[in-house]
């Protein structure tokens, strides 16, 4: 059988960028576009249908939050001096968003600044952004950008991680430097890592004359770093199969959708880095419920180390709060939920014992244990292309071991796969 291929976590919902209806469409008040990226698919998110039959989602899927809601760093970027002195907090001089450098917005830094990602293992991203020195800023000689691995603390250099690596950096004042690189996985890391995106003035120390500038990459705005995308799931959808369903950026890849009740997916072999992304759905002719959505699945499907779930599968699918009450008779009276039936399964997998250790902690970390949803596309050969599932791990794993006392000796272990629950229809 072919190997069954997944992908962690949500990109969706790790983009700080809400999706944002396309006009003329307009956001559904009692179905908001914001419960998209929940990660889980009972908080529905919708688009209210318009009389040509279709509307269209914008999903921003910049890694890099441009505000945030805590207290100390309003802009989203955190000071790094005060993080790795242990007092967390805003320095005298905050950065701030303005018009700067002739962009706005821009980003105006006294001291180094640091914005942290979630990175998954084989996955390169892409960094957009633009660095500018003030003459005016007499206490630095200029600006530079870090993209720091958390797994190995190497810096990317623009080719290579290595120590104290510098991705870009702008000695010349008062211009803009436009940068746009790819940054690819280090191949020796094989789980989750985080990166530390830090943009800093070049100084022997900071003060109120050593501020810079930093902004999107030719254009004003905020930095941006980007992850592969070659994967698309509507998970928990009504979309009819008549309707058309498109996934595309502005130029490049476009992904149709074969919407498939209850989920549905496509997958390219090409990866693309592209920030800004469009799902649009025509619904066929005639009267038609209003289109919903539980989950959009945006990221980049991995195959399974080679003990992918092994087949058979005992799959339970049914209603897990159904209540039978038997009355005077024989009768059976049988209370549900009212919610759509959601499926449970028992996965294996099985290694040598070479490679045991680590598949056991790639699918247990890439998940934090089952604390972000799994999304896996299965084989041809057990449900055909249709079916997908997206849920969480459960929260015990069995070990096992195959022909003990060889040297061969094969090792497993069964984990519990429940699917993330749909909201009544």
């Amino acid at each position: 059988m072919a190997s069954w291929r997944f992908s962690v976590g949500n990109l969706l919902s790790r983009a700080p960028a809400a999706p944002v209806a396309v006009s003329p469409a307009v956001a559904d008040t009692l179905l908001p576009l914001t419960n998209l990226g929940s990660g889980y698919p009972d908080g529905q998110g919708g688009l209210a249908w318009r009389s040509d039959g279709a509307y269209a989602i914008d999903f921003d899927i910049n890694l890099l939050a441009a505000t945030s809601t805590r207290a100390d760093a309003p802009t989203g970027w955190a000071d790094l001096l005060n993080i790795l002195g242990g007092t967390p907090g805003l320095p005298a001089n905050p950065p701030s968003w303005g018009n700067y450098g002739g962009r706005n917005p821009a980003l105006r830094l006294y001291r180094p600044v640091v914005q942290y990602v979630d990175v998954m293992p084989g996955e390169a991203v892409k960094l957009n952004a633009s660095i500018r020195w003030p003459a005016a800023a007499a206490g630095a000689t200029g600006i530079r950008v870090r993209v720091v691995d958390g797994w190995s603390g190497k810096g990317w250099n623009g080719s290579a991680w290595v120590d104290a690596g510098v991705l870009d950096s702008q000695a010349v004042a008062d211009t803009w430097k436009d940068i746009t690189e790819q940054i690819d996985p280090d191949p020796g890391r094989a789980e989750r890592s985080t990166y530390a995106v830090i943009i800093e003035p070049i100084a022997a120390a900071f003060d109120a004359t050593t501020y810079c500038y930093a902004s999107l990459n030719g254009a004003a705005g905020s930095p941006a770093l980007v992850a592969e995308l070659d994967t698309v799931a509507l998970v928990g959808h009504n979309v009819p199969e008549g309707a058309t369903v498109t996934l595309a950026p502005t130029a490049g890849l476009s992904l149709a959708i074969i919407p498939t009740q209850p989920s549905a997916h496509a997958i390219t072999g090409i990866s693309q880095l592209v920030q800004t992304w469009r799902l649009s759905i025509q619904m066929p002719a005639g009267n038609q419920p209003r289109p919903v959505l539980g989950e959009v699945w945006l990221g980049k499907a991995r195959t399974l180390l080679g003990g992918s779930p092994v087949l058979p599968i005992s799959l339970t699918e049914g209603d897990p709060s159904q209540v039978r009450v038997e009355g005077a008779g024989g009768r059976l009276d049988v209370l549900g939920s009212g919610t759509p039936a959601r499926a449970s399964m028992m996965l294996q997998f099985t290694f040598d014992t070479a490679a045991y250790r680590q598949g056991r902690n790639e699918v247990a970390r890439l998940t934090r244990h089952g604390e972000e949803p799994l999304l896996l596309l299965p084989s041809e050969s057990f449900e055909g292309a249709g079916r997908l599932y997206h849920g969480r791990l459960g929260q015990e794993v069995a070990y096992s071991r195959i022909s003990p006392g060889t040297d061969d000796a094969l090792r497993s272990f069964t984990w519990e796969f429940e699917e993330s629950p749909l909201a009544a229809p």
